[in-house]
């Protein structure tokens, strides 16, 4: 398992907004990213950076303390042994009981024959 150095979000919301700045557990321990910018509102754009230097069992992000957060598009960037990997997920609701995946291990380099 690689060791996470950085973790680079951008998160577009849907219609339903959050009403904070969200965060993320790591090895189910919360934390607040290092830089944010931008906004979680209906159709508003954050960008946040986190830099846990640490070996992810697990990695999630944070959904809101009431109602529902929609949102429309995340895109994470890992920095996790080796060059930057990117992994594009779409479209999901967040509740209070919810958490997203935000780890997923290196595709395997494939070579054709």
């Amino acid at each position: 398992m690689p060791r996470l150095e950085t973790l680079e979000l951008t998160i577009t919301t849907g219609q339903r907004g959050l009403n904070r700045t969200p965060g993320y557990a790591i090895n189910s321990h919360e934390i607040q990213f290092d830089t944010v910018q931008g906004g979680t509102g209906s159709g508003e754009t954050l960008e946040a950076t986190g830099s846990p230097q640490s070996f992810p069992h697990s990695l999630t992000l944070t959904g809101p303390d009431e109602g529902f957060w929609d949102i429309a598009h995340i895109a994470v960037t890992l920095h996790a042994g080796g060059a930057p990997y990117t992994v594009h997920l779409g479209a999901v609701t967040l509740d209070s009981e919810s958490k997203l995946n935000l780890w997923y291990e290196r595709p395997p380099v494939l070579l054709d024959v």
